[in-house]
């Protein structure tokens, strides 16, 4: 079995190998695949090849793919997953992660971190075997098209749309809280601050599909304004949200209240996953949505 990187030639038969293993994985266990066909599997190996921040790697055997992971590099934090290998239970999955914790660590990493859905018990224990240990549990959360009830007392919180001169300050304060630095990922993605007093304390990302509007990465200082944010993207003003369209976030239940504040808001929990870390922790917990697409951590 030889592993290496990915090449263009290889989009298609990888994209079609890592669609079957989470079908079959998700199918086997009651669940739904995360994508609806090669396509998106493929724009998504696609964009992460050509990232100068990522590595994709292949397994193949016989001329055939028999394996596909990926890793990206924000800083001193590296993101591993997509990881996938078909058939099961050959090693071929903790060979291609192996590869890719390899040039995250050649590439200066301190930390590496992951989601796992709470359904593939296989998975977390590959990545458990491997020195990676829960850091969040989160609810992965979905709410139907419609308008959010009215916002509550936002406690002097300003919300206003993001602009490209918050950049310097919302990449430190997303670095004091979460450890990462993604600033390409927080200009593209971004969509919301919000201030009290002037000081930055939170902003929300989301990203728009054909079918659904999947919302993070978002990051507050409390679980209040985190939702004053969600509330006022779901109020029906915000330019760049389809009412029309159903809403998915991936949400840290380490505040308390967080899912409360979820289903308040109309969503509902549709499934559990975890974020494994391996190395140094983040540096705190606080109240957000993790993204979706490109997966962040």
């Amino acid at each position: 079995m030889d592993i290496r990187t990915l090449k263009a030639r290889d989009l298609e038969d990888a994209a079609a190998l890592l669609q079957q293993a989470f079908s079959h994985s998700a199918h086997t266990r009651g669940y739904k695949s995360p994508w609806t066909g090669d396509g998106e599997a493929r724009d998504l190996l696609d964009r992460e090849r050509q990232s100068r921040q990522g590595h994709v790697v292949v397994a193949e055997e016989g001329g055939a793919i028999v394996g596909v992971g990926c890793v990206r590099l924000r800083g001193e934090v590296a993101t591993v997953g997509p990881v996938a290998a078909f058939p099961e239970g050959r090693g071929v999955g903790g060979a291609v992660l192996d590869e890719l914790l390899r040039r995250a660590d050649d590439e200066g990493a301190s930390a590496t971190r992951l989601y796992v859905d709470a359904w593939n018990p296989s998975a977390y224990a590959l990545y458990a075997g491997r020195g990676f240990g829960v850091v969040d549990v989160v609810a992965h959360v979905d709410r139907p098209p419609g308008i959010a009830p009215g916002l509550a007392n936002s406690r002097g919180l300003e919300v206003r749309a993001f602009s490209q001169s918050d950049i310097d300050e919302l990449e430190r304060f997303d670095r004091k809280l979460t450890g990462n630095e993604r600033g390409g990922d927080l200009s593209a993605g971004v969509r919301l601050v919000a201030r009290r007093r002037g000081d930055l304390v939170g902003y929300l990302g989301a990203k728009t599909t054909d079918s659904e509007v999947l919302l993070g990465p978002a990051v507050a200082m409390d679980m209040s304004d985190l939702f004053t944010l969600v509330m006022n993207a779901l109020s029906g003003t915000a330019e760049w949200l389809d009412a029309a369209l159903p809403l998915r976030a991936r949400l840290s239940t380490a505040a308390p209240a967080a899912t409360m504040a979820a289903m308040g808001t109309g969503f509902r929990v549709r499934e559990l996953g975890v974020v494994l870390s391996r190395g140094a922790p983040p540096p705190t917990r606080p109240p957000q949505m993790y993204s979706i697409d490109p997966e962040i951590m």
